[in-house]
């Protein structure tokens, strides 16, 4: 049997304590991040109302996606009759709003629609109101919330060039095809 030159030693040598040093630093390290995050992360009250928002839509959704549309819509005119906070009844309208759009109820939809509009004007609440519009055949109203939804583009949104080209265009096609 042939014995390990000093090179291999050496070499085997230096593989070890690369591991011991590399295990070592990753331990250490890792106690220092737990060290430094905070120990108890408190949640705020908005954080708390905005869970219990969205159960109480997914909730409905949920009901729908089941079948009983009328019964997630009836669950979401329950939480806007529990709330008195604007925010939360503009979601319920929009989550309102669509779910009765996917049961197949548009007129149901734009009303739902229209009524988040009032909570929140905002591009996307005006453009959901000119969409359900559109479709209802309603074109003077939806060129209306079209050029509301334009106005109301928030600039310091990324995307905000690229929603206004298309609602002019939607406008322009609209305004277009209006006898």
């Amino acid at each position: 049997m042939k014995k390990p030159q000093k090179k291999q030693l050496l070499f085997g040598l230096v593989i070890i304590v690369v591991i011991i040093i590399t295990t070592t630093t990753a331990v250490l390290f890792s106690q220092y991040q737990a060290s430094i995050q905070p120990a108890d992360i408190k949640k705020t009250k908005v954080d708390s109302q905005k869970t219990v928002v969205e159960k109480k839509s997914d909730d409905a959704m949920k009901k729908a996606y089941e079948g009983d549309a009328a019964g997630g819509a009836a669950e979401l005119d329950a939480a806007i009759a529990a709330t008195n906070d604007s925010n939360e009844k503009y979601i319920f309208y929009s989550r309102k709003a669509t779910l009765l759009y996917n049961s197949q109820d548009l007129p149901g939809a734009l009303a739902a629609a229209l009524k988040a509009y009032e909570f929140k004007k905002s591009s996307d609440s005006a453009a959901l109101v000119g969409q359900f519009s559109r479709e209802s055949g309603n074109t003077t109203q939806a060129i209306e919330y079209y050029k509301k939804a334009i106005e109301l583009i928030d600039k310091a949104d990324p995307y905000w060039d690229e929603d206004s080209v298309y609602y002019k265009a939607i406008v322009a096609e609209l305004e277009g095809g209006k006898q």
